[in-house]
């Protein structure tokens, strides 16, 4: 494994994968501009509920998803935010942003019928809340395919105005289809350097087999001094280690 992914579980690492106030103005402005670009898309519901997914792991999607719902929540001090953590094999939100769950009921026990409301945790951000993984499951087809997931949604429109929907790898596993028929749209979170076409091209596959809609790709971990080098970006290279493109067929 390289070094790079070898810091993946050291708590200072991860850390600093969380944007905060010394988090440097270019990834900042980075994730406001992704906050933007949804705002504006056309739709129509009262809950926004996006899904973020990739291809395979280690291309970052869940750092993607917590500074989305981390972004909005600074942004618009008004609006409410839950972040759901539905990768209910390798949770790792929690590791990410040191929210306490052990023992915690999440996701997995509502969708079982053991909580009969969604137990949701506080975080940093008083307008975002959290609803952690909950007990690791060998079943998570038959959970996130129960009639409870719809009560949740149901929960999330009465409730809140963002929802961020983090969820394995679809390439390994096929659990972010199941909110397809809920969600206004999915990212495709892809890594510079380590993310490759066919990979990508396999997973957009198979969210289109189940008509989800891709409201775009995220590409993250851009070497832009590199990129500035081989004259591409133009003059934004040097403020984008971010950088999202609008899905079309």
């Amino acid at each position: 494994m390289s070094r790079r992914f070898r810091s993946h579980g050291d708590a200072s690492v991860d850390a600093r994968r969380v944007i905060g106030d010394d988090t440097p103005f270019a990834v900042r402005e980075a994730y406001r501009s992704l906050y933007t670009n949804i705002m504006y898309l056309p739709i129509e519901s009262k809950c926004k509920k996006f899904v973020l997914t990739s291809a395979c792991p280690g291309e970052g999607k869940t750092s993607v998803s917590v500074n989305i719902a981390y972004t909005i929540a600074m942004t618009s001090p008004k609006a409410k935010i839950l972040l759901i953590d539905a990768d209910m094999r390798n949770p790792r939100i929690p590791q990410l942003t040191n929210i306490p769950v052990r023992g915690v009921h999440g996701l997995s026990e509502f969708l079982a019928g053991i909580d009969d409301e969604p137990n949701i945790l506080k975080t940093v951000h008083p307008n975002l809340s959290f609803l952690a993984s909950g007990a690791e499951s060998t079943n998570t087809t038959a959970l996130l395919s129960s009639a409870m997931m719809e009560r949740l949604m149901n929960y999330c429109d009465d409730n809140y105005d963002y929802v961020i929907i983090d969820t394995p790898p679809i390439n390994i596993v096929t659990d972010a289809v199941f909110f397809s028929e809920y969600a206004d749209g999915y990212m495709v979170v892809t890594r510079a350097d380590y993310s490759d076409i066919s990979s990508v091209a396999e997973s957009v596959q198979v969210l289109e087999n189940v008509n989800a809609k891709i409201i775009g790709f995220v590409l993250c971990s851009l070497d832009t001094k590199r990129m500035k080098r081989y004259g591409r970006y133009g003059k934004y290279g040097k403020y984008s280690r971010y950088d999202t493109y609008k899905y079309s067929k």
